[in-house]
């Protein structure tokens, strides 16, 4: 059977909810080519320079660029202060009226946006010294969806001439990694990219191209934020609504000639009832978009409503 029937407002409910994944990765499969995890070496200094080499694991950048980039994106307001640099504001000289008020001073100050993670103050370290280093780890897209999840975000190693003891990080929920009680870097949870700047972590990037042995010794954990909406749809049948067959197999033998419109006696009963299989939905252009399959077939009432309810997520 095949019938239409236009939904009205009422009978569509689109619900969102958030929907968190966490995820683990180890060793070489952290960089692998179905993961894709970028570990960057960023490095002041001149594009042209002999020490501008290539940077990266599935997709290389240079190294001068990767440390402009994440400067002129995230710190730019943090050069001269590692709590931001003041905004500076004019001074005004009030005369007889407001119109012969007259303004000294500077009137523009170097704020940019920065992508402040918490309302709290932040404290972003950034050196301009020459050769000064950053680490930048960038998770695609694919795996942290909106956002990373704060406080979900961890990495480690555990071997390392440069940090005997192992390294340990995590973030604290505000946008700052920490190890112990020391903030070393900051994470940008919608865009998936934790970098870091001070307390000897910016060197992190350098120790796993020099010591490859180190490198199968790291794990990173976060988990991952996607909003999901989940759409209701209410599929009423009246009772005087699609009481007769369209299947074909209902028809008598077919005329020579012509169509056959004759159903067998029996379909033309009362206590004939068509049964619900399977709801399809359709577009404005009449295009199917999604089926729904009952797990048995229903029969459709005569004598009161019938609702079925559709649902799925996208």
């Amino acid at each position: 059977m095949g019938a239409f029937k236009q939904f009205t407002t009422k009978e569509v409910t689109i619900t969102p909810f958030t929907a968190d994944k966490g995820f683990t990765f180890i060793g070489s499969e952290i960089t692998g080519s179905t993961v894709g995890i970028n570990i960057y070496r960023g490095i002041n200094v001149e594009y042209t320079s002999s020490s501008n080499f290539p940077t990266g694991y599935e997709h290389q950048s240079s190294a001068s660029s990767i440390y402009n980039s994440i400067k002129q994106l995230y710190y730019t307001n943090y050069i001269s202060s590692s709590t931001g640099d003041l905004g500076v504001t004019a001074s005004v000289i009030p005369g007889a009226t407001r119109e012969d008020d007259r303004y000294y001073g500077p009137i523009e100050a170097p704020l940019y946006e920065n992508y402040l993670q918490s309302s709290l103050e932040q404290k972003r370290y950034w050196f301009t010294g020459s050769t000064s280093e950053i680490t930048v780890l960038n998770i695609p897209t694919k795996l942290y969806g909106e956002k990373i999840v704060p406080t979900t975000f961890q990495y480690s190693f555990t071997q390392s001439q440069q940090f005997p003891n192992g390294l340990s990080l995590t973030d604290d929920g505000e946008g700052n990694v920490i190890s112990g009680s020391e903030v070393v870097g900051q994470i940008f949870y919608p865009h998936g990219i934790a970098v870091l700047t001070t307390h000897s972590c910016e060197t992190v990037g350098a120790s796993l191209r020099k010591e490859p042995e180190s490198f199968n010794t790291q794990i990173i954990n976060f988990s991952s934020s996607l909003t999901i909406f989940e759409n209701q749809f209410k599929c009423t049948i009246l009772e005087n609504e699609f009481n007769s067959s369209l299947n074909p197999t209902l028809l008598t033998s077919s005329i020579a000639g012509g169509l056959n419109t004759t159903y067998y006696p029996f379909t033309t009963g009362s206590f004939f009832t068509p049964y619900i299989t399977q709801v399809g939905l359709y577009n404005e252009s009449n295009q199917l978009v999604a089926v729904g399959k009952l797990s048995f077939p229903v029969p459709i009432s005569q004598y009161t409503d019938t609702t079925i309810l559709v649902n799925f997520d996208i």
